[in-house]
């Protein structure tokens, strides 16, 4: 039988002790960090879509003649929305291979993502998560859609093929807003995703 190689003099392993681990302890820090750029572009997602918010508003609202410009807050919204639940979902498929697959290769495990998991709540509450990301996400659309129905279908002044191009762009965007919805949900884990497919990620 095969003798292990002694420890070194000042207590640090061997490589042929090393070899058992060391790769998956590298991948796992590699993950790790990627988790906190996810999180970090989760921020500026939301970051970025307040600033467009307030831009969009103001300059529509501020400027007689402008108001169509709120059309397009809708599809922004959407846009913005769909990244920052992309990273969300990218974060938990991380954090799930992590424990699921990383953790039974490493001496001991890896308590810190077994304790993240068991202290993480299944429903986030109303209140803390999922309102604040539909005033966020969804408000200002539901109010540049509100903001702009006089201007697309209440004016006499305006000819039948730009009307009817404005309520398209107004449908549309109202169908996105439905979908923002339907994606801070997912994220909120009160509408289900049933397979990762769903998510964009597979």
């Amino acid at each position: 039988m095969r003798r292990s190689e002694p420890a070194l003099a000042d207590g640090q392993p061997t490589a042929a002790e090393d070899d058992g681990h060391e790769g998956p302890l590298a991948e796992f820090s590699a993950l790790r960090l990627e988790i906190q750029e996810r999180v970090k572009a989760q921020q500026q997602m939301l970051s970025l879509q307040l600033t467009v918010s307030a831009a969009i508003f103001g300059f529509a609202i501020s400027r007689p003649g402008m108001t169509a410009l709120l059309l397009i807050m809708p599809f922004t919204s959407y846009l913005l929305c769909g990244r920052l639940v992309a990273q969300h979902f990218g974060t938990l498929r991380v954090a799930e291979y992590i424990t699921a697959e990383l953790s039974g290769r490493v001496p001991g495990g890896l308590g810190w993502e077994e304790w993240l998991r068991r202290r993480q709540p299944s429903n986030p509450h109303l209140l803390g998560s999922t309102l604040p990301l539909l005033l966020t996400f969804v408000a200002t659309s539901v109010f540049a859609l509100g903001w702009t129905v006089g201007y697309v279908f209440l004016r006499g002044d305006v000819d039948i093929a730009p009307r009817i191009g404005l309520a398209a762009v107004w449908t549309l965007g109202m169908a996105a807003t439905v979908l923002s919805t339907m994606l801070v949900l997912q994220m909120a884990g009160r509408v289900p995703v049933r397979s990762w497919d769903e998510t964009g990620l597979s």
